[in-house]
């Protein structure tokens, strides 16, 4: 109810033909120096992977139980339907600021959270609560409970790159990243994944909220691309 109270009071309309629109359309949907540099960033993640665990991992519950728990909501499925709901209501409102808003942010949560799904099955790593000592356990092809990326992180980080593109102000992007973040904290702090499974999850998420804004902003400009294009 409070994600839809969100996605209801954004001021946000349709996308329109402002300098912002127009830098986004003209860039390419996917950039390889940000591929690069979530693959870059998960690398030095898998480094840090059995410190960190051993660090943010706490089953006592307290405080920190408390912070994960509230993390842990904006990554997740509860974010699907709401966004679905938003968006079918802001469009028999007749609402174009809330079914745009909605609508880019359900297409972003979806894109990302099925390229997660698909990853997690064609990687196969094990969870730190199943393999604890050992961050390199990987099973390809594998439907089990797998780790890599983190479903939760691809889901908060793809809400919140696609909210705040939708408002101006930093602090609201303050806002927004500080749940995501709580977000991948909660899975590490719950021994769900790895700390290289939420960078590439939030990674994922970013990518695919970026995609998702480039792409139609694209459309708006009526150059018709809407395939991937990459920037060498």
């Amino acid at each position: 109810m409070g994600l839809l109270l969100a996605v209801q009071s954004l001021p946000a309309q349709q996308p329109k033909l402002d300098s912002a629109t127009v830098a986004r359309a003209n860039k390419p949907i996917l950039r390889k120096g940000e591929l690069l540099g979530v693959l870059a960033t998960t690398g030095i993640g898998i480094a840090l992977d059995q410190t960190l665990r051993n660090r943010v991992h706490d089953s006592t519950g307290g405080l920190t139980g408390a912070a994960a728990h509230l993390g842990d909501a904006m990554g997740s499925a509860f974010v699907y339907p709401t966004l679905l709901a938003a968006a079918i209501g802001g469009k028999a409102l007749g609402s174009r600021g809330l079914y745009g808003v909605s609508s880019r942010a359900f297409k972003s949560v979806v894109l990302g959270g099925a390229a997660a799904m698909v990853l997690k099955v064609m990687i196969g790593r094990q969870r730190p609560r199943d393999s604890p000592n050992h961050n390199l356990s990987f099973h390809p092809f594998s439907f089990s409970d797998n780790s890599f990326p983190s479903g939760h992180t691809t889901v908060a980080f793809a809400l919140a790159t696609s909210f705040s593109r939708e408002m101006k102000g930093k602090w609201n992007d303050v806002v927004f990243f500080s749940l995501a973040t709580l977000t991948a904290y909660s899975r590490m702090h719950d021994d769900a994944h790895w700390f290289s499974d939420v960078l590439f999850g939030a990674g994922v998420g970013t990518l695919s909220a970026r995609f998702i804004h480039r792409r139609e902003a694209k459309l708006l400009l009526g150059k018709g691309t809407v395939g991937l294009s990459m920037g060498f």
